[in-house]
């Protein structure tokens, strides 16, 4: 996926409000730009760090610029605008590589949870699919959740449900990390949410996790990198 315009860079000031990040400009400007990352943004937060931000021609938005890249104190690359992982998860869908869904498959977007509130990122009568972002890395290792989150919970535990009728339930660990060489649940973060994962491996819900190339120009699918649950 290569980004619709030029990403600017600037330098990361603060973040507040959950969606608003003051970042500096190389011509010594103060810009708020949007964030649309509602989690902690562990490790992708420091002051000082390179940023890479991009610009909607949409005049009705109030903010106009969004933070896209941010490079971690390792130097390694952050998407932390967690919108573009389905548009990447779609993207490598429809090209039949990743390898638990067929390419025959037609899958739809926002797909209605059967038989209960709330919707997957990608399913249709056989297949569901949901997608979390991985934007924190911590020693090789990416780690989600970064903050408590009862909905990824519920969406755990309705691929559970839905493996035991039959489905081909997958949780997609979208790595937004180029540091990042494996993915593990963040326990002492959701022990809930660990709960639900280490029930959904033995429900045979497939959870895989495939890692992306970034840069300010484009985004590729990389490869996939190893799942694994803390006993």
């Amino acid at each position: 996926m290569k980004f619709d315009s030029r990403l600017e860079e600037g330098i990361f000031l603060k973040r507040y409000k959950r969606f608003f990040v003051d970042i500096a400009t190389p011509d010594g400007m103060t810009v708020t730009v949007h964030c649309a990352n509602t989690g902690a943004m562990t490790g992708c937060s420091t002051p000082g760090n390179r940023i890479w931000y991009s610009t909607s021609s949409n005049p009705k938005r109030k903010l106009k610029h969004s933070i896209e890249l941010v490079e971690t104190d390792e130097r390694h690359l952050v998407c932390v605008n967690t919108a573009r992982a389905n548009q990447l998860v779609a993207e490598v869908l429809e090209s039949g590589l990743v390898c638990p869904v067929p390419r025959s498959e037609r899958l739809l977007r926002e797909f209605k949870i059967p038989g209960e509130q709330g919707r997957f990122d990608f399913g249709n009568e056989s297949i569901v699919i949901e997608v979390k972002s991985v934007t924190w890395g911590d020693g090789g290792i990416g780690r989600f959740p970064d903050a408590r989150s009862a909905r990824a919970t519920r969406h755990v535990q309705a691929l559970q449900k839905l493996a035991t009728q039959g489905y081909n339930a997958i949780l997609l660990f979208a790595v937004m990390h180029t540091g990042v060489e494996k993915v593990t649940v963040a326990t002492e973060i959701d022990e809930d949410y660990s709960n639900a994962m280490k029930e959904a491996q033995r429900r045979e819900v497939k959870i895989v996790a495939y890692r992306w190339k970034l840069s300010p120009t484009e985004m590729t699918l990389d490869r996939e990198v190893p799942f694994y649950i803390d006993s």
